[in-house]
């Protein structure tokens, strides 16, 4: 696993990789005699793509890793994409919606999240359909992550014959959004579609506030609502996508048994210690019908299978028999 550990966007990282070794060291303490145990390695990237980029390098090529697990984030995603093509070591679970990773042909994935494309439709459906605004700007996080989330909101609006008002950018893993308010606050904005981290998009709601622009925001599930919504002032109308349900709320067995982890430790239940728990719990469920050595068609083959037919799995997404499209949820702040 390469993810946040410090930087920025930390908090995510933190969180994914706690729910995770929440499940792992369950499984491994629980695990039937001469089951294979999981030893999870997690090396910190800050949310930097040649971070990543190094680390995956140590993990397959040094380490000798069996997957990757849990990777954080689009731009990073995108970067390592030539080790996964050489190395065919599989990505499981990756952080990010990002289209590039929904149908992959030249490398293994595997995808528990919906696509970013998904979370974006039901921005924009929220937005013109549901609460009949016409003036929508963005504000994109200038790499990866943010082309191709905008690319997706574009798509939806056009659909309903709108354009974007204004598209305002700013820099990944920096705060720096006082050009892009300047610009916002030029036009009449009525909702406002965001792409990027907590930090970023909190300053900007923030600072939008104490100069009068009023508008409503959204943005997709990356951002953590957890840490989004923590560092709001006052009462703007924010609404955050979600991948995964609310996890103080689900009902079925796997979160009680996620509650009953998170209540002897100091974790949050929140979206993202949840996601990663999720994660793990699919990867330790599929790696028992493996033989040992795990072979990586049988590893994505077993995934898939428990996608679509572990009742336990499917019930957190209230999946219906047949379905196979993971649903988008929504939180608000307000």
């Amino acid at each position: 696993m390469s993810t946040a550990l410090s930087g920025p966007a930390k908090e995510i990282g933190q969180q994914l990789k706690a729910g995770a070794e929440l499940h792992f060291d369950f499984y491994n303490q629980h695990k039937a005699n001469g089951a294979a145990a999981i030893e999870l390695q997690v090396l910190d990237d800050g949310y930097e793509p040649h971070r990543t980029v190094t680390n995956v390098r140590k993990l397959v090529y040094e380490n000798k890793v069996d997957a990757l697990f849990g990777v954080m984030g689009t731009p990073t995603s995108y970067a390592i994409k030539p080790i996964l093509e050489h190395s065919k070591v599989p990505l499981l679970m990756p952080y990010t919606g990002a289209e590039f990773l929904q149908n992959a042909h030249t490398f293994n994935v595997f995808n528990l999240r919906t696509s970013y494309n998904k979370e974006a439709q039901d921005i924009i459906r929220y937005f013109v359909d549901e609460q009949k605004l016409k003036r929508v700007a963005l504000l994109i996080q200038a790499d990866e992550f943010g082309l191709t989330v905008e690319q997706s909101l574009t798509k939806a609006l056009a659909e309903r014959g709108f354009k974007p008002v204004v598209i305002t950018r700013f820099r990944r893993n920096t705060d720096d959004i006082e050009r892009a308010l300047e610009q916002a606050q030029r036009h009449k904005i009525e909702g406002l579609a965001m792409v990027g981290t907590y930090k970023p998009l909190s300053k900007f709601i923030n600072h939008a506030m104490e100069v009068g622009l009023e508008t409503q925001y959204a943005t997709v599930s990356f951002a953590s609502s957890n840490e989004l919504f923590a560092r709001l002032r006052g009462k703007p109308k924010v609404l955050v996508t979600e991948v995964v349900p609310d996890p103080a709320i689900c009902k079925g067995k796997l979160c009680d048994s996620f509650r009953e982890a998170v209540h002897n430790t100091t974790l949050s239940h929140n979206e993202q210690v949840f996601e990663g728990y999720l994660n793990a719990y699919l990867l330790t469920t599929a790696i028992q019908q493996c033989d040992l050595p795990i072979a990586s068609d049988c590893l994505l083959n077993a995934l898939q299978h428990e996608l679509e037919y572990n009742a336990v799995i499917r019930e957190v997404f209230m999946l219906q028999p047949g379905q196979k499209k993971l649903p988008v949820y929504r939180s608000f702040f307000q």
